[in-house]
């Protein structure tokens, strides 16, 4: 058996040696041949060849590192080429992307289980990792998930907005109670006051008396019951003055801390005019002059209000923590305080003066206070900054209606709920008009409907 290949690689011939005495007539140079092939022209040649493995050489490291960043990018995140051939690969190649779909069913499922009740007994993760352990072990169909998906989205909100509540409350019982360290330094204080003369002091000194009417000097009026607040108010008023030797200020106080705060300010010399009085040296001042003291005394829905407990009867889940806070801002006992309310009565406090500035004790002055001697109020009693107007949402956003009960005709009809409120940190009384206009018997006879309102 040979085999022979043609020079021009068309044909190929299969054959074998022929026998003595055949005769056949296929015998050719004493072979006979089995199978001649002819092979088709070649189109191809070796460097064609050649080229072609030399191109797919260099292009097989490229498509390395292309699937190199296919796989650490993602095919959803990656930016390289491939990824596009990824996205479009199964339309082409008429295979179905399942992603779609299933993303389809299960937002079906989560839209059907947001309108159902949660079923009973269905334990809830505390964590992730709990949720990952609990879909391993006990192999949950996809609604039993989306439940639990939904019941642990809806645990984690009641708990954040618990906590935020807890912290509401934390800061108003921290803003309204009194530190130990502040309430030690007003008995340390009234204690030097019985055994120190230096702190029995007159403030002011006798021949400063008759400046405490004199309207040439611009007068401050201070009510509070905490020395330390007191001190810082005074203090950066001064120090933030033009004309410190012009300040007089009228520091008021209640019984329990007349004592102590009156040591610390003739202790603590301070270069402009101090005067501390306590409620209980203004003759004047009784229930009958002043009603608000027996308000506050006989009406124990009021004392309840301010005092007692200010979570019970407030439904949590249908409240914000922004109106949460403003309610438990609006029910400070403070507001009950007659110290709080004596602003009312400065006009028979200080007869002799014509304009005073009232400060609150939780500011801290930084500027000269002088020019607002010379705003003219043009009759008004109060001049204040509105606190309606403003980039702050929190502080700027306060009207009538944050503070008054609108769903009573009475208060409907003569107040606007839209109408712009103040702040009461820093006020310029015009204590003239104030008198002309006559407004503690106004506020009198409000103080009395809020009485007969809250009894009905």
């Amino acid at each position: 058996m040979q085999l022979h290949i043609s020079p021009s690689m068309r044909s190929i011939t299969i054959s074998r040696s022929a026998s003595i005495g055949n005769n056949i007539n296929s015998v050719t140079n004493g072979s006979i041949d089995l199978m001649k092939i002819k092979v088709a022209a070649r189109h191809i040649s070796y460097r064609t060849i050649f080229h072609t493995f030399l191109l797919l050489a260099f292009l097989f490291p490229f498509l390395f590192i292309l699937t190199a960043l296919v796989t650490l990018e993602g095919v959803d995140k990656c930016s390289s080429l491939d990824c596009l051939g990824r996205r479009i690969g199964p339309g082409f190649l008429r295979r179905s992307d399942d992603s779609g779909r299933l993303f389809g069913d299960f937002y079906k499922i989560l839209n059907q289980v947001s309108t159902e009740k949660l079923p009973d007994g269905l334990l809830l993760p505390d964590s992730f990792d709990q949720l990952v352990s609990g879909l391993k072990s006990k192999q949950y169909d996809v609604k039993t998930f989306a439940f639990m998906l939904r019941g642990t989205m809806e645990k984690f909100e009641r708990e954040i907005k618990e906590s935020k509540f807890s912290e509401l409350l934390n800061k108003h019982f921290a803003a309204s109670a009194i530190p130990k360290g502040i309430h030690c330094l007003s008995l340390r204080l009234t204690d030097e006051y019985s055994s120190n003369a230096h702190a029995r002091k007159q403030l002011p000194s006798p021949e400063l008396l008759p400046l405490l009417s004199d309207n040439s000097y611009h007068h401050f009026v201070l009510s509070t019951d905490n020395i330390l607040a007191a001190s810082v108010v005074v203090t950066s008023t001064v120090q933030s003055s033009l004309i410190p030797e012009k300040i007089v200020f009228h520091i008021i106080t209640d019984k329990k801390t007349y004592a102590g705060m009156h040591s610390w300010f003739a202790l603590n010399p301070i270069p402009a005019i101090i005067e501390v009085k306590g409620l209980h040296q203004f003759d004047w001042l009784t229930r009958e002059n002043v009603p608000v003291l027996e308000a506050v005394e006989n009406h124990k829905g009021i004392r309840d209000y301010y005092h007692g407990n200010h979570i019970v009867g407030s439904n949590l889940s249908e409240t914000t923590p922004h109106k949460f806070a403003s309610k438990l801002q609006a029910r400070s006992p403070r507001y009950i305080s007659l110290l709080n309310h004596i602003r009312i009565y400065l006009p028979e406090m200080f007869p002799n003066l014509n304009k005073a500035v009232f400060l609150d004790d939780d500011i801290v002055v930084q500027r000269d206070l002088s020019p607002l001697w010379d705003i003219d109020l043009k009759g008004k009693v109060n001049g204040a900054v509105e606190t309606c107007k403003g980039e702050d949402t929190w502080v700027m956003s306060k009207r009538f209606r944050n503070y008054f009960n609108f769903s009573h005709p009475l208060i409907a009809k003569n107040l606007d709920p839209n109408e712009c409120a103040w702040a009461y940190g820093m006020n310029i009384f015009d204590l003239r008009a104030w008198r002309k206009k006559n407004i503690r018997d106004i506020y009198h006879f409000w103080l009395k409907e809020v009485i007969i309102l809250s009894q009905t």
